[in-house]
């Protein structure tokens, strides 16, 4: 449902895994910008995440979403009209230092010398 007044779409209680968000924006291909009072990131819906590396799929918070530390740099390489130029710059830090070499070179990145990346047990 639409607004007249401010024209934002409003948005029915959405569950995320850091618990009930308390705002979310929705951006292109259906992507939502979520907060709740814990924490946040990004929901990427199925068709959208199409559209994104095979390798940028497998997050730590579950299936379509990407949390705000680490992982919304993924969403703003993927989709990088939804952000603005500096956003990206610190994304290709952010993935450089916190992802993996196959994520790094997914998006045509070398990993830093000083990276943080640990394989999952």
């Amino acid at each position: 449902m639409r607004s007249a007044r401010f024209g934002f779409r409003e948005e029915p209680i959405l569950r995320t895994p850091w618990g009930i968000a308390d705002h979310v924006t929705v951006l292109d291909h259906g992507i939502r910008c979520v907060s709740t009072p814990s924490h946040g990131g990004y929901y990427v819906p199925p068709e959208a995440r199409k559209l994104m590396p095979p390798e940028a799929l497998n997050t730590y918070a579950g299936p379509g979403w990407y949390e705000e530390d680490c992982d919304w740099a993924l969403v703003a390489l993927s989709f990088p009209k939804l952000f603005p130029e500096d956003a990206r710059a610190l994304a290709e830090i952010i993935v450089r230092k916190w992802h993996s070499p196959e994520v790094c070179k997914a998006y045509g990145l070398t990993p830093a010398a000083d990276s943080h990346y640990r394989a999952r047990a």
